[in-house]
């Protein structure tokens, strides 16, 4: 038992001298980078959001008066995006954020955009051709809103009413 105890202890001991060549240590580096590389280029878990409605106040505090493009969800009035031609604005835990127009996405009415970025999100907007009416004689579109976090993955997506005037 002795002696296999020894003999063990002796060959973890010579192998520890065994050092790679260049080649060997190289292989090892590029499979740890990539190992690496793949454990940051993971996305983490999706965090669905509900954007809130804009309100009055918020609206004025950011100049969101004027022409616009306002998205409601289902038969909701609460604008839950506001669009403008060159930015859009959405409010997420309280805080109205602002997204810049891309300049080459399709126009849309009241001289928005298809697809504005952000800096954690980005947004991308379809109005149908038909106008529905809605009470009062108001003509309102059909529309749909996409929120993506910055790995492209859909955290919000509602469909409701869109008025686009100022």
């Amino acid at each position: 038992m002795r002696w296999s105890v020894i003999a063990c202890l002796s060959a973890a001991l010579v192998s520890c001298g065994n050092e790679l060549n260049d080649a060997e240590q190289a292989e090892r580096d590029a499979a740890l980078v990539e190992r690496v590389r793949e454990a940051n280029d993971a996305a983490p878990p999706l965090i669905e959001v509900v954007p809130e409605p804009i309100l009055y106040p918020d609206m004025e505090a950011n100049d969101l008066l004027g022409l616009a493009c306002s998205y409601a969800p289902g038969t909701s009035m609460g604008a839950r995006v506001i669009a403008r031609e060159a930015d859009a604005f959405v409010k997420l835990d309280g805080e109205v954020l602002r997204f810049a127009a891309d300049p080459g996405s399709r126009e849309l009415p009241a001289k928005t955009r298809s697809f504005y970025n952000g800096r954690e999100y980005s947004l991308r907007l379809d109005i149908s051709d038909k106008q529905a009416e809605g009470e009062n004689a108001v003509a309102f579109y059909e529309g749909t809103v996409w929120l993506r976090d910055r790995w492209d993955r859909v955290v919000y997506q509602g469909t409701g009413a869109v008025d686009c005037g100022a």
